[in-house]
């Protein structure tokens, strides 16, 4: 299948990447042997220095930085790779700030409602309502971010410009969320209340522009195929230390003497207030960000419409909505399920998620390697397989069926499932970079941080689903949220009886309390939940999820964008950015 874009379905070309007068029209990329080894040696991963003007005409675009007004790069070209790929010292710098980005995401939906409710005095509705109200705002501005951050032209760089910026107001409104500290009264709900909402939306909205903003630079970044996977296999990796240790800090601090809420939010205020904008100052200190042509700024709905008309784009992102939400059911119902089906505690839990993001990490090589001998979206195909046998298994490793080994047996599936999820984050934004190379081609610009705007809409509402999916269902079925398992071998009931004791036979004096010893096994045992309830739960966290995870596979497997489509079309949009400067009479671009 070839994406060919030298005319568009009714045959016309584009005005901003018409051939410049007096050059013959793009040549098909297949039928062009030279062409073709160009595309290979250029964009597949062959390195060789350049200049900005080479034999064959003006470097190409993303060969050439965007001025930096801290150094005194503005005119070098980025010589590393042909592709633009990044050296490990500007990868590493580049990927840093999504470790503190992403160490208060987790926290402001676990610990902050919590702590409003216990310390400031806010209901536990009411914060729940406020952070309902936040994520809608959040949800409906991601693709107006988007949009603007695409048409913005900076001097500086348009990524560059909105990550440096967007880290200022996410910084702040993660300090006041964190630290609630004006000596007002608790009773006061209405100043209380607009505290909340006003730091967390200028915190949500901030992080969305900065992490569409960042997602957007890498890929543009590297215009390879291969080449992607690494600039975005290093973000995520940061991403998952960054959850890590969200996950672990609780821990660490409860084991040096400090436990509760208000010492993680302490320290996570520390990380955030610290490292994020010494970090983002490093991002955009030493990361170059490739120049853009300058060209009238697209239409609102005339983005959206080529959106639609992008099958590919479309295919991936369904495909990405359906794993979003087969890893949000069994996140959402954690907790229940550690506590009623394997007999576990809040410190299993911690165990199981370390154990979970870990082998996120440290798979990534792995899939890297699977996704250069195979492709990624077979790459991905295969991820979603081995969770999927994995998860499989998950109904049978309850507490009544293994006893104690449930435990173990549970760790070795969540370990499968991080490994898995290692190729979730990592592919799926490699391969929404290629798709939007599509859409370059066709219209001679780029709409990246649009492309990745949509792309966060949906992975937000493909969560919002699962969640409540999973809670209804439960509900349906006479789930006991607040059902405890009890790790005793002697329960001891203390009770407060009327004139007979609890069995009705022996009198006793009214209002006397007696304690009540009954005999268990030495095993934890789950109480309030019925057997129904209790597969309900585990077909929820395991087949569910499944049945997700394979549909999308159907949808992955023989994805049209591969290695030599990919190739292609960026041959494509290096010839049209070609003619472009020769209409121009120069070889510089714009932002």
């Amino acid at each position: 299948m070839s994406w060919s874009v030298a005319a568009d379905r009714s045959g016309r070309r584009s005005p901003e990447i018409r051939p410049a007068q007096g050059r013959p029209a793009l040549r098909s990329i297949d039928t062009s042997g030279a062409v073709r080894q160009t595309c290979h040696r250029t964009l597949v991963g062959i390195q060789h220095p350049r200049t900005d003007e080479t034999a064959d005409g003006p470097a190409p675009r993303d060969a050439i930085e965007s001025p930096n007004p801290m150094t005194d790069q503005t005119k070098r070209p980025e010589t590393a790779a042909a592709s633009g790929d990044l050296s490990l010292s500007r990868l590493l710098a580049f990927a840093a700030p999504a470790l503190p980005i992403a160490a208060f995401q987790l926290p402001f939906v676990i610990i902050v409602p919590k702590y409003y409710a216990d310390n400031v005095g806010l209901s536990l509705t009411l914060v729940g309502a406020l952070i309902i109200a936040v994520r809608l705002i959040d949800a409906m501005l991601d693709p107006f971010i988007g949009y603007f951050s695409d048409h913005s032209r900076p001097k500086w760089g348009r990524r560059r410009t909105w990550f440096g910026i967007a880290a200022i107001p996410t910084t702040i409104g993660a300090l006041m969320v964190f630290r609630p500290f004006p000596d007002v009264d608790p009773s006061n709900t209405l100043f209380w209340g607009g505290w909340f909402f006003v730091w967390s939306v200028m915190m949500s909205l901030g992080y969305t522009a900065l992490s569409l903003s960042h997602q957007s630079w890498a890929a543009e970044i590297s215009t390879s195929y291969y080449g992607r996977n690494r600039t975005f296999a290093a973000r995520e990796v940061s991403v998952v230390m960054g959850t890590l240790v969200a996950t672990g800090l609780p821990f660490v601090l409860s084991r040096v003497g400090l436990p509760g809420d208000e010492p993680v939010l302490i320290g996570l205020s520390l990380l955030v207030g610290i490292a994020l904008p010494l970090l983002a100052f490093g991002t955009v200190r030493f990361v170059p960000e490739p120049r853009h042509t300058k060209h009238a700024p697209t239409p609102f709905m005339t983005g959206i419409r080529g959106m639609r008309d992008n099958a590919p784009f479309l295919r991936l992102l369904l495909a990405f909505a359906l794993s979003n939400m087969a890893n949000g059911v069994p996140a959402a119902i954690l907790l229940y399920f550690v506590r009623d089906y394997i007999h576990g505690n809040e410190e299993t839990q911690r165990f199981f998620l370390l154990l979970y993001f870990l082998a996120g990490v440290l798979s990534t090589p792995l899939w890297l390697w699977v996704s250069r001998k195979t492709s990624k979206h077979r790459a991905w195909s295969i991820a979603m397989i081995v969770a999927s046998i994995a998860f499989v298994w998950t109904p049978f490793v309850g507490f009544d069926t293994l006893g104690p080994w449930s435990v173990w047996a549970f760790g070795v599936i969540m370990i499968f499932a991080g490994m898995a999820v290692g190729a979730d984050l990592m592919l799926p934004p490699s391969m929404q970079s290629d798709v939007i190379d599509l859409d370059t081609a066709r219209t001679g610009e780029q709409h990246t941080g649009f492309y990745f705007a949509i792309w966060a809409l949906a992975t937000k509402i493909a969560l919002s689903i699962a969640l409540g999916f999973g809670f209804v269902i439960l509900g349906a079925v006479g789930f006991n949220k607040g059902a405890v398992s009890e790790p005793a071998a002697v329960v001891e009931q203390i009770q407060t009886v009327g004139p007979t004791d609890v069995s009705g036979i022996v009198p006793v004096e009214p209002g006397k309390k007696i304690v009540k010893k009954h005999h268990t096994t030495s095993e934890t045992r789950p109480i309030r939940q019925s057997p129904l309830a209790l597969w309900t739960l585990a077909i929820l966290y395991a087949w569910v999820p499944v049945v997700l995870k394979l549909i999308a596979v159907t949808l992955v497997w023989n994805f049209p964008v591969g290695p030599a489509e990919q190739a292609r079309l960026r041959a494509e949009i290096e010839a049209n950015l070609a003619d472009e400067r020769r209409r121009n009479g120069n070889g510089n671009g714009a932002h």
